[in-house]
């Protein structure tokens, strides 16, 4: 399921697999910060932050939960820290919405968690390494990516046990930089790597220029691909036939279409 912001008038929800989109106004001052399925009624939630700015002092600057296909309002659930997350990329695992979130005044990262179900928020500690870090989820297990200083070596981390939030290095991924950069252009780090596992092994994507790099854990180039003015995200899209009764509560709700054309 894809959740897009068209010109910040409004949202639209967009199921791939099943060719199925419909949109709905954004929520005058909510920022939309997730997605996800509430197991016990099966209905999807949007996770939304209230900002304070030009709202009276009686409104809270807060987090609020929004059943999509109700005509409820946003309900009030508190946690104001979560602000910090406005412009993170969650990830979901175990059922939980994760942010990670890199302090660059004070160098220490942490990771927000947000349980769908008992809705509410803790944090986790990420592994106690500087540098820029996407977390991700792989083969069931939550990992983090990140670069070394000189930015030539991608270390895979991955929790080993998550109640203990016990981590370690997996894998060491050691980029040809100057090769890469002579043939594809300069070196982005500030992008990130999407580390995914293509045919059970682990290959991570990177950007050079305006090119995107398949690399597998040996530092080899697999594939590139020329995505000029095109972005890339953490997100892996996982198909899913399964109707779901809220799409056609939505507004210009189309089948067998799409929203980008």
């Amino acid at each position: 399921m894809l959740l897009l912001s068209m010109d910040h008038d409004y949202l639209v929800l967009c199921n791939p697999a099943s060719c199925e989109y419909g949109r709905f106004h954004m929520l005058a001052g909510f920022v939309p910060l997730g997605m996800c399925s509430h197991s016990p009624t099966g209905m999807y939630r949007l996770l939304m932050y209230q900002v304070s700015f030009g709202l009276s002092p009686n409104v809270k600057g807060d987090s609020y939960v929004f059943v999509l296909g109700s005509d409820q309002p946003p309900r009030h659930i508190g946690c104001p820290d979560v602000h910090e997350m406005i412009l993170a990329l969650p990830i979901l695992f175990r059922g939980a919405l994760h942010w990670h979130k890199e302090q660059h005044d004070s160098g220490i990262s942490k990771i927000l968690v947000f349980d769908t179900i008992a809705e509410s928020f803790q944090y986790i500690h990420p592994p106690t390494v500087p540098g820029c870090a996407n977390i991700f989820e792989m083969d069931g297990m939550l990992g983090m990516s990140r670069f070394n200083h000189a930015a030539t070596t991608i270390d895979i981390w991955m929790m080993q046990d998550y109640v203990s939030e016990v981590w370690a290095i997996k894998y060491q991924v050691k980029l040809p930089v100057p090769e890469l950069t002579l043939k594809f252009g300069s070196f982005n780090k500030q992008r990130g790597v999407v580390a995914c596992f293509w045919d059970g092994d682990l290959q991570v994507l990177v950007k050079f220029g305006d090119w995107l790099l398949q690399v597998d854990v040996d530092g080899k180039l697999v594939a590139s691909f020329h995505c000029k003015l095109i972005d890339y995200t953490q997100f892996c899209l996982k198909g899913s036939l399964v109707p779901h009764t809220f799409f056609p509560t939505l507004e210009r709700y189309v089948v067998n279409a799409s929203p980008f054309i």
